[in-house]
């Protein structure tokens, strides 16, 4: 019968896991809009009027002094925008050279259920968390144009992602190919826009910061793009929730969720279930002092940024009645087992030797159970996705004995699931 009750967790465990793998990292599709929202009008040098052009109608030449209009498009790198045309070719308009009618409103209502996707369950978004839009750049890549692959720079710890409205002007190629978590999509909006029923319509994709895109290389005509940035914010005037679907696999996570719970077999004794995080945040590095002790600077600001599964992760364990935590799983050979610590622990400490490091350690964690086989104490995990490295974490230490020495320390960030023993909690 524990053989049975075994194969019972491990399916259970299974179908959360599988749950969490048909989602995508970003929304995309058609949008119709009104005849004044795609009417641009731009600064041209020389010219003392502002320059119309309408990119429903588009003419060839029309197009042509708008690319000859803009600047060539750099990109961010360190920090610094850096001009390579080796690696993207394109011209960019700043938002103070250009102005349009263009209604973002309506379309932020039609991404930001699946932008928000995890921050809220039964149907509602969490809370009086909404998308906010920052005008940010106007794109046109002509013939030849492309950007090779690249994530966004954040604008802001607040910046979730980025939405890319693409108008209906004649152009073949500059297809978006995204890459996240090894899976790979592409965004024709070119044959998205020739397919086009209803006019006028612009093509749309919005998708996390953290993806890897592609602007594949215009074959012919002009790819003109509005960008924006979009950041999740706070309303002000109380709770304003955005009805939303509840997909498949939300059901079927929450469903895995509560049938390992009532399951007696799963984590008697209490525990841990964990999941490697999908997505990058701004992992707080920046140490702070405490005379002769680790320090380490707190993980919970990270919780309202989570977006995507790990957003689902933690909105369905706490709708279920779960506290969820992010914790750095520090993997430490030179103490022998390894540290579930609630902070980044803080770099350039001294320690007399590896026990004090050790001590230093659990005051701001928890050993593994399992990782040390000599010592079956500790805090049970149960990985539901592997530990990625997406958010990964270093500090060094100098150790002082007979002879000093530079140790580092390693771990990443993952979400955590609090499991209470059976009997207790929700599980009593």
């Amino acid at each position: 019968m524990a053989g049975s009750s075994n194969d019972d967790v491990q399916i259970q465990i299974d179908a959360l896991c599988t749950a969490l793998t048909t989602g995508v990292p970003y929304t995309s599709g058609l949008h119709t809009v009104k005849h004044d929202d795609l009417v641009v009008y731009y600064e041209l040098e020389g010219e003392t009027r502002p320059c119309r052009i309408d990119l429903s109608k588009a003419s060839d030449a029309e197009l042509v002094a708008l690319n000859a209009a803009c600047q060539q498009a750099t990109f961010g790198v360190g920090g610094n925008d850096v001009l390579d045309e080796n690696y993207r070719k394109a011209g960019k308009m700043d938002v103070q050279n250009f102005s349009l009618r263009f209604d973002v409103a309506a379309l932020l209502e039609k991404v930001s259920p699946e932008i928000l996707h995890g921050r809220g369950h039964n149907k509602v978004i969490e809370e009086n968390k909404f998308l906010r839009a920052e005008m940010y750049k106007l794109n046109v890549y002509g013939p030849g144009s492309f950007f090779k692959a690249h994530k966004d720079t954040p604008r802001g710890e607040d910046m979730i992602g980025s939405l890319v409205v693409v108008f209906p002007t004649n152009h073949e190629g500059g297809a978006l190919t995204l890459e996240h978590g090894g899976k790979n999509w592409v965004f024709d909006s070119a044959a998205e826009l020739s397919a086009v029923s209803e006019s006028p319509s612009i093509a749309y994709i919005a998708f996390y910061s953290d993806v890897t895109h592609t602007v594949e290389t215009v074959n012919a005509g002009y790819r003109v793009t509005l960008t924006y940035n979009l950041f999740v914010a706070s309303r002000n005037d109380g709770i304003d929730t955005i009805q939303r679907n509840i997909s498949e696999p939300e059901r079927a996570f929450e469903k895995g969720l509560r049938a390992l719970l009532a399951n007696p077999s799963f984590l008697p004794s209490g525990g841990f279930l964990a999941f490697g995080l999908a997505h990058q945040y701004p992992i707080p590095v920046k140490p702070l002092l405490r005379a002769g002790r680790l320090r380490g600077r707190g993980l919970p600001g990270i919780l309202p940024l989570l977006k995507g599964n790990d957003a689902l992760i933690r909105a369905i364990s706490e709708h279920v009645g779960l506290e969820t935590q992010l914790k750095v799983h520090y993997i430490t050979d030179q103490i022998g087992r390894d540290i579930l610590a609630d902070d980044v622990i803080q770099t350039g400490h001294i320690v007399e030797d590896q026990g004090e490091l050790q001590d230093q350690l659990e005051e701001l964690g928890e050993p593994v159970h399992g990782s040390d086989d000599d010592d079956p104490a500790g805090v049970v995990v149960v990985w539901v996705t592997e530990l990625t490295e997406l958010n990964p974490v270093e500090a060094t230490y100098v150790a002082y004995g007979n002879e000093a020495s530079t140790g580092h320390i390693y771990g990443d960030v993952a979400l955590f699931v609090e499991i209470p023993e059976v009997g207790e909690g929700i599980r009593a």
